[in-house]
């Protein structure tokens, strides 16, 4: 199996948890401005997931930046950038008593960074899918993939 495609398959796996994480906390953000959910229960399960969604996008950054994929590396390094600077302004936790006030700007930056992560994983999907049907095909037919997928990225 093909090292490049286990790199994209991984970050495709990781982008999907970040995926999922951003729209479990807009979810509960939104349960919370309809009064569906406590001050309190929101407020924990949001921070809950703070820290593992920063380890998981600095394994990501990590991955792409040290497997050489300098572009989405680079591109993942400005969110790393944005959760360590609210993480160093003590800005990343959710607070009980404020979080009636936090609402707008938290469901903003959740936006924000789903449609970040969405972006994020329809890239790597088409990298999942162009690394394994380049791996697999012989030099006469990798030509025609590879031309075949630079028509179909002229496209989007």
């Amino acid at each position: 199996m093909n090292f490049t495609f286990l790199v994209w398959l991984l970050a495709f796996f990781i982008q999907l948890a970040l995926l999922g994480m951003s729209m479990y906390g807009l979810i509960i953000l939104s349960d919370l401005e309809n009064d569906f959910i406590n001050p309190h229960d929101s407020s924990a399960s949001l921070n809950t997931w703070v820290m593992p969604e920063y380890i998981a996008q600095g394994v990501l950054t990590a991955i792409l930046l040290l497997t050489g994929k300098w572009v989405s590396g680079l591109v993942m390094l400005c969110l790393l950038a944005w959760n360590v600077r609210t993480y160093l302004r003590n800005e990343h936790k959710v607070d009980v008593t404020e979080v009636f006030r936090q609402i707008p700007r938290e469901k903003n930056i959740r936006i924000i960074k789903l449609i970040f992560y969405l972006v994020g994983f329809v890239y790597f999907i088409y990298r999942v899918v162009h690394t394994a049907v380049t791996s697999f095909l012989t030099p006469e037919s990798r030509e025609a993939a590879h031309k075949l997928f630079q028509d179909a990225a002229a496209t989007m």
